[in-house]
């Protein structure tokens, strides 16, 4: 029988930025044809709101929110809870500020710290508590367009 514990692998600050560099390339807009770099603390981001039951502003990076292959910031404020909820596209996450905690239905809660990574499958709920004092900061690449489901229940 499968182990139910999500698995997360530590990676050091250098791997964060390449991974996210990479995926620049692989996740990337089908348009685009020059390189790109942002930090998530540049002052050139747009950051919007996330849909109204959700407690989040999201930049995107590279292309439009309602593309395919379309890589994100979601930035979630200090003590923030997040709902259960869906996606239907996978999210391939890296923490890079704070301390975020989630639970995936049917598995054990985890702890994500700043360079950890994690993957989330579609349409598996999912809810979120951003534990750090200071705002919990995420890449996220989708494959297919962003959105949102809430879940009335677990």
């Amino acid at each position: 029988m499968r182990n139910k514990k999500v698995k997360l692998n530590k990676i050091n600050k250098t791997l964060a930025v390449l991974i996210a560099a990479m995926s620049f390339n692989s996740f990337g807009s089908d348009t685009l044809k020059e390189p790109l770099v942002y930090s998530h603390n540049s002052k050139d981001l747009t950051w919007i709101n996330c849909p109204d039951f959700l407690p989040c502003q999201i930049a995107s990076l590279n292309g439009e929110l309602g593309d395919n292959n379309n890589d994100v910031f979601i930035k979630f404020p200090s003590l923030a809870k997040i709902p259960f909820h869906t996606h239907t596209s996978t999210e391939h996450m890296i923490l890079l500020e704070g301390e975020f905690h989630t639970t995936y239905k049917g598995f054990e809660r985890v702890v994500l710290k700043k360079g950890d990574y994690a993957f989330g499958p579609a349409d598996l709920a999912h809810d979120g508590y951003c534990a750090s004092k200071e705002d919990c900061v995420m890449f996220v690449a989708y494959e297919t367009p962003i959105d949102a489901i809430p879940i009335s229940n677990k």
